[in-house]
């Protein structure tokens, strides 16, 4: 996801953001105490931060969101106070995805945000092409490289930058042959590091692209659990979750990683639609296999320009599954712990 730079925050931006701060949030980080499961954590795993390797347990008590780009605005402060009204409304601990190789400077950014703001942000990185929807396309040193040497370079660049997941690799509508090669590449970078996979899938709907994704994936002996295939979110002519439940069944996580906010590329896609799609699977048993996000990255998102920010799955989405009959159990489990099992991983390198 690109964004516009950030102009100028809007008169009153301090006083926007703690007031969406506080109000629905205080409850929320209540009803999200204790600790994250850890029986089916490998020992030895940990979650790997821009700052640090933690235990688990060590990222908070709150929510982790999976798929955000901490980009919104460009502005350092905007982000700062961002984050806090965010943690504030029960948000521990944000991935920051990424559409290309980062430089030194985006990294330092993020150790100030999360230094500043007290979320724990944790780094990932990759190659992002999507041709159909959003014309964006890898570096033209791709098409040169091999997926051994792209593999190499994505381990490399993970340990140098502390990376703590591969994300987000993109693909088109129709998958193109170096498509196909970064997938291989990003599996046997899996293989070397330990570290977990999310996908992005085409914004208007692609069912077959998702099949497409975790196969060549599979293929490269990704560890299932590791791998969330993402914006399944946006699958919606599928109201009973039949793909979703068939690549839940495959022991993959299913990125709702779309939710909470209005999608100018995708108009007629309501939290309605999703909250369907989400209570389905969830009513076939897959509920340990749900991770959320909202993948925000535009400036009018923002709390300061009045928006839900970071927090919109926390204060607009969840609301919508808690009114739908969601159990609290559930939205815990999905909120703090699924996120916690996917990014825990052992470091082999």
């Amino acid at each position: 996801m690109t964004t516009r730079d950030f102009r100028s925050a809007r008169f009153g931006r301090r006083q926007a953001i703690g007031l969406l701060g506080l109000g629905a949030g205080l409850g929320f980080v209540e009803a999200l105490r204790g600790d994250a499961q850890t029986q089916t954590i490998p020992r030895g795993a940990i979650i790997r931060t821009i700052l640090k390797d933690l235990p688990p347990d060590g990222v908070g008590t709150g929510a982790a969101l999976m798929h955000e780009h901490l980009t919104a605005g460009g502005n350092v402060d905007v982000l700062v106070d961002e984050l806090r009204a965010s943690g504030q409304q029960g948000l521990s601990c944000i991935v920051d995805a990424a559409t290309g190789r980062r430089e030194e400077a985006a990294l330092e950014r993020l150790r100030t945000i999360t230094t500043r703001s007290g979320v724990h942000v944790v780094v990932a990185g990759g190659y992002f092409q999507d041709l159909d929807n959003l014309q964006t396309a890898y570096p033209p040193q791709v098409a040169q490289m091999t997926v051994d040497q792209i593999a190499e370079q994505f381990a490399r660049d993970a340990n140098a930058q502390r990376w703590g997941a591969f994300g987000e690799i993109g693909t088109s509508n129709t998958m193109r042959p170096d498509e196909r090669k970064v997938l291989r590449a990003v599996g046997k970078a899996h293989l070397r590091t330990g570290l977990p996979i999310f996908t992005h899938t085409p914004h208007d709907s692609c069912p077959s692209c998702a099949l497409e994704q975790l196969e060549i994936l599979e293929s490269e002996k990704v560890n299932p659990k590791q791998l969330c295939i993402g914006h399944l979110s946006e699958i919606l002519d599928d109201p009973r979750a039949e793909l979703h439940k068939k690549i839940a069944k495959r022991g993959v996580f299913l990125g709702f990683d779309t939710v909470g906010h209005f999608l100018p590329h995708a108009p007629k896609q309501t939290d309605a639609m999703r909250v369907t799609l989400v209570k389905a699977v969830i009513d076939a048993g897959y509920e340990d296999q749900v991770l959320l996000s909202s993948d925000l990255g535009r400036v009018q998102d923002l709390k300061s320009n009045w928006g839900a920010g970071y927090s919109t799955v926390l204060t607009v989405f969840v609301p919508k599954l808690r009114y739908a009959g969601v159990k609290e159990e559930t939205l815990h489990k999905i909120l703090v712990d699924n996120p916690r099992r996917f990014l825990a991983f052992v470091p082999k390198t």
